[in-house]
C-alpha cells in the first residue's frame, strides 16, 4: 500500500466544521482531554462544540494549519505567535466540572509559558487512521519553517511520550519539569526549540 503524500497550507473559514470533526476525533482519546472530559459518552460532543466555538480564531490569525493527503484533511494544528512577556488569557468561566478542569490547565501551562517572544505551538491533531503516516511531522516541517522565517523560537507541551518523542526527532528539548494535573490527572512535558 502507497502512503499519499500529506502537503500542509493554512484553513481557511469554510472549513471549520470539517476542521472541527477532524480535531473533534483526533482529541477524544488524548490524555488532557480524556481528564477535563471523563465520561466518554459525552465527551466527543463536549469537544465538537469546544471546538466549533474557538478554532475560527486561528484561521483568522492565519494560525490554523492543515495536513492534507489524497485531498482529505488529516491533520490540524494551531501556531501563536507570543510576544514576550506575561500573555493575557481568557480563563474558562463556571463551577461546572469541565470549566474547573479547564482552568486548571490553562493557569498550569499559563505559568510555565516562557516570557521570551516564540511561536506556540498549542495543539496538533491528526485523525486517529492517519497517525505514524507522516502528517505530525509536516505540520512540523511547516511550522518550524515558519517560525525560521519569522527568527522565533517555538514552545509546546507534549502531552504523551509519543507525541513528546516526536518533537524531539525534530529538535525540541525538555523545558523544565513536567506539568501534573492534579486529581490524578495527566502531565504534560514542556519542550523548546531554538529559532
Amino acid at each position: 500500500m502507497t502512503v499519499p503524500t500529506t502537503t500542509t497550507r493554512l484553513a481557511t473559514a469554510s472549513e471549520l466544521e470539517e476542521v472541527a470533526a477532524l480535531c473533534t476525533a483526533a482529541f477524544a482519546d488524548e490524555a488532557v482531554m480524556a481528564w477535563v472530559l471523563p465520561d466518554p459518552s459525552t465527551r466527543i460532543q463536549q469537544l465538537h462544540g469546544m471546538f466549533g466555538s474557538s478554532l475560527g480564531g486561528a484561521a483568522d490569525a492565519g494560525a490554523l494549519m492543515l495536513a492534507v493527503a489524497d485531498g482529505e484533511r488529516i491533520g490540524a494544528s494551531i501556531w501563536l505567535p507570543r510576544t514576550g512577556g506575561p500573555q493575557p488569557t481568557e480563563l474558562p468561566v463556571g463551577t461546572d466540572p469541565t470549566s474547573l478542569r479547564l482552568r486548571a490547565v490553562q493557569k498550569a501551562t499559563d505559568t510555565r509559558c516562557p516570557e521570551d517572544a516564540h511561536l506556540y505551538l498549542q495543539s496538533m491533531a491528526v485523525r486517529p487512521e492517519h497517525r505514524g503516516r507522516g502528517a505530525g511531522s509536516a505540520m512540523l516541517t511547516s511550522g518550524l519553517a515558519r517560525a525560521k522565517d519569522m527568527g522565533l523560537p517555538v514552545y509546546l507541551e507534549a502531552s504523551t511520550p509519543d507525541n513528546r518523542t516526536l518533537y524531539a526527532r525534530h529538535g525540541f528539548r525538555d523545558h523544565g519539569e513536567p506539568i501534573h494535573l492534579s486529581d490524578d490527572g495527566p502531565s504534560l512535558q514542556p519542550m523548546w526549540l531554538d529559532s
